[in-house]
């Protein structure tokens, strides 16, 4: 899914068909299924309109972002990601609430506004549904700690009552069967994706053991749990040009030793048949090489590390962006 993409799945919420609806779930640390809550039906238009409001200004107005696959995920700014990995439980919860008569009512006698640490928004129409997932935090449950005054009578009285404020950001959107991260950092962590990541570099690393060309690979066994490097190893498996079009090891140590970036960085073995990664500048070099990321420009044969890259399709003499 691109961007385009994107904002024509969300274009219904301005022209729906038929009514537009909106259910709100929470989600505690007390109950693993989301829990409805009753909202007064006139109540329900103003939390629909907010909504509708911050995916238009979060999603469809961001005409400079880009949608790339979590996996493949770079540095560059301004980016969705489409969810391509092992699915979490929680991120499972924006599909199951479709639909779904059998969740009860968030229990008012029972819990506390202070018990919800998360939410998930249901839009749809007759044809149409995205479900949003957002986070509470601590500041949006008012009335928990400290002593709240209200006004009452011309005077000031101590206010007893849990306030439950819900602000427009969310952190995940599913639509059209697809999960996009607008918030990343806020959730990778607590999502378990982080632990997913980590699964996937093993999954990586696996593939360049069977390459044979590491003659150390415990040295980069060491470094799967470090997220940040774990991140640059999933890309590997998932979408190394080098990998997908069988480059030959012979051509990839060829490269290495030509190349100004890492000709003197990247030690060999004796028979220079293997790279021996034994400084951290060599392991993220040698990813850097599996991931395509070492360019030269055809035209000012200038050298370029670029970790951003889009790619293009050329048909009869026609480029189009992919």
């Amino acid at each position: 899914m691109n961007k385009i993409q994107l904002d024509t799945a969300l274009n219904f919420l301005s022209n729906p068909q038929g009514e537009l609806q909106i259910i709100i779930y929470a989600l505690t640390n007390q109950n693993e299924q989301p829990q409805k809550l009753d909202i007064k039906a006139e109540d329900l238009v103003a939390l629909k309109i907010l909504f509708i409001n911050s995916i238009n200004n979060i999603i469809i107005e961001k005409n400079d972002y880009f949608v790339l696959p979590l996996s493949t995920a770079d540095e560059r700014g301004k980016t969705f990601y489409q969810y391509d990995l092992e699915i979490p439980d929680k991120l499972r919860l924006l599909e199951s609430v479709i639909g779904n008569d059998r969740l009860s009512n968030f229990n008012l006698r029972h819990a506390k506004f202070a018990d919800i640490k998360s939410l998930i928004i249901v839009l749809a129409d007759n044809n149409n549904e995205i479900t949003l997932f957002k986070n509470v935090s601590p500041i949006e449950i008012i009335g928990r700690g400290g002593t709240f005054l209200k006004i009452s009578n011309h005077r000031f009285e101590k206010f007893d009552e849990e306030l439950l404020r819900i602000s427009p950001k969310f952190q995940v959107i599913r639509v059209n069967d697809e999960i996009i991260i607008i918030d990343l950092p806020s959730i990778e962590k607590s999502f378990g994706i982080h632990d997913v990541i980590i699964r996937e570099a093993t999954t990586s690393l696996e593939v360049i053991e069977r390459m044979n060309i590491v003659a150390n690979i415990d040295s980069l066994t060491e470094l799967v749990n470090d997220i940040t490097f774990a991140r640059k190893l999933t890309k590997v498996a998932k979408s190394s040009p080098v990998l997908k079009l069988n480059i030959p090891n012979i051509d990839i140590i060829a490269f290495s030793k030509s190349h100004p970036l890492t000709r003197r960085k990247i030690r060999l073995n004796e028979d220079e048949t293997q790279f021996n990664l034994d400084t951290k500048v060599s392991k993220d070099l040698f990813i850097k090489i599996l991931n395509d990321d070492l360019l030269t420009s055809e035209l000012t044969k200038l050298y370029y590390d670029t970790l951003a890259k889009d790619g293009i399709e050329i048909e009869d003499d026609i480029i189009e962006e992919i």
